[in-house]
């Protein structure tokens, strides 16, 4: 979930969240996710979701069917099929946000069919690094975990983002650009959140001021 409030107070020092960072200039904040993915099986399958929100106005919906792109939309809902009843096999449903800056949301997934546990802990991201974006930004990256076949573990759905152990934003991309906090020792981290929403291991790196 997106931090709202643009200002907290951390162990003494100003934070200025992500919303904040984009407030001013080109748009670095990603949509929040979309709502759970919602089938209507009556007659062949129909997606709906409840909608993203975005600090700079609509946002895309991209829907994907077992990692191959179907359609895009700025409604909140999707015909896969109609009439009939589905093949059986396996099928995986994931959703996300793209707002006009191209910056993502994490993805929101659902099956037809069961496959996952619901337990599955994803593996942490590797290779953190904090780097000076600008003046006023630092841009945080790190490399996510292998992918594997959905068969066999849950995807990747997004990362979260903390600083000094508190939640700043997610995105569905393996970066993020947030305001400067004050000079000082700050530690950043980032976790996993796999399609079930279980989440990794923080991996955090401590820093002064890039």
């Amino acid at each position: 979930m997106r931090i709202a409030a643009t200002l907290a107070l951390i162990a003494g020092a100003v934070l200025v969240t992500p919303a904040a960072a984009g407030a001013a200039g080109v748009d670095h904040t990603p949509p929040t996710r979309p709502g759970p993915l919602v089938f209507d099986l009556t007659s062949g399958l129909t997606i709906s979701w409840a909608p993203s929100t975005d600090d700079r106005g609509p946002v895309t919906y991209e829907v994907y069917e077992s990692n191959s792109l179907r359609t895009t939309t700025t409604g909140t809902s999707y015909v896969y099929s109609t009439g009939g009843t589905l093949p059986p096999r396996i099928f995986i449903f994931a959703v996300r946000a793209v707002d006009p800056a191209g910056n993502p949301s994490p993805y929101v997934y659902r099956t037809v069919g069961q496959i996952w546990s619901g337990t599955e802990i994803p593996a942490a991201p590797t290779d953190l690094r904090v780097e000076a974006q600008s003046r006023r930004l630092l841009k945080l990256s790190w490399t996510g975990p292998a992918e594997t076949s959905p068969f066999v573990q849950p995807p990747v759905a997004g990362y979260e983002v903390f600083l000094d152990g508190v939640p700043i934003g997610e995105t569905g991309a393996t970066s993020l650009v947030v305001a400067r906090p004050r000079p000082g020792a700050h530690t950043y981290g980032v976790r996993t959140i796999n399609a079930v929403d279980q989440r990794s291991p923080v991996t955090a790196e401590r820093s002064g001021r890039p």
